[in-house]
């Protein structure tokens, strides 16, 4: 897969959902010695990077890196560096789970609620789920613990995959933590930091309508649902997007 260099992260440019859950598929029955992280960054995603080094760590160093957000491939397309199509990290995992339960591989899901646990369960019995107490994004003591318990079901029985399935912040910061430590067995799985994605799956939360997703307006419909959790997060803290596609132009600019 051909990547681009954009807002600091190298985005997969030419592949489409099929042909990533595919390789997924092939690459988490692959043994590997180092871990294989997986991030979906939105135009939210880059804000945060920004702001914390721990975040943006993980991306910059993650296995593959995939343009969740439309205005993300809106942007590369005027700076001269487009990228195909967005990958929507949902449509990721619709994907690859869909295989994943085919074959029924063995995977370790973080899950936000028990519910949704029960569901990866009943599709596929080799699928392991960890279910944290609600917590503080910046709760070091439980972000240690979670990463101790994907551990221990790591060294128990290998998995294909560690699905981390938390809001950004805490997902972010379990990767970062988990991929410090040695991988159980020499034998690294992939960490696919998919957010809300099995929720949307399995109807816990309602995706927009196809019509709103094409046309790159999916973070409107969730304004509209949800507008006094995330009118800030919209129309505030993302029109920092503007200036750094601003700076990142001027920056590519001065390098010719």
């Amino acid at each position: 897969m051909r990547t681009t260099p954009l807002f600091g992260l190298d985005f997969v440019v030419n592949s489409s959902i099929e042909e990533l859950a595919n390789s997924l598929e092939h690459d988490g029955q692959t043994s590997e010695s180092s871990w294989r992280v997986v991030v979906t960054p939105n135009v939210d995603h880059l804000i945060r990077y920004r702001k914390s080094p721990t975040q943006r760590q993980v991306a910059e160093s993650a296995y593959m890196v995939l343009p969740d957000g439309a205005p993300i491939v809106w942007a590369s397309r005027l700076l001269k560096s487009p990228i195909d199509q967005r990958l929507a990290g949902s449509d990721l995992f619709a994907a690859w789970w869909k295989r994943i339960v085919a074959a029924q591989r063995p995977v370790v899901i973080v899950a936000s609620n028990e519910q949704l646990a029960r569901e990866l369960t009943h599709d596929n019995p080799r699928c392991r789920c960890i279910v944290p107490p609600m917590f503080a994004d910046d709760d070091p003591t439980r972000v240690s613990s979670i990463v101790a318990d994907v551990l221990a079901e790591l060294e128990a029985e290998p998995a294909d995959a560690v699905v981390l399935g938390l809001s950004t912040a805490k997902s972010h910061l379990i990767a970062a933590s988990l991929t410090a430590a040695a991988p159980p067995r020499s034998q690294a799985p992939l960490v696919l930091l998919l957010g809300a994605s099995a929720e949307f799956y399995f109807g816990q939360q309602q995706r927009a309508p196809k019509w709103v997703q094409r046309t790159g307006l999916e973070w409107f419909y969730r304004l509209v649902r949800d507008p006094r959790r995330l009118a800030k997060r919209y129309l505030v803290d993302d029109m920092e997007f503007f200036p750094m596609v601003w700076r990142e132009w001027r920056s590519r600019r001065a390098r010719r």
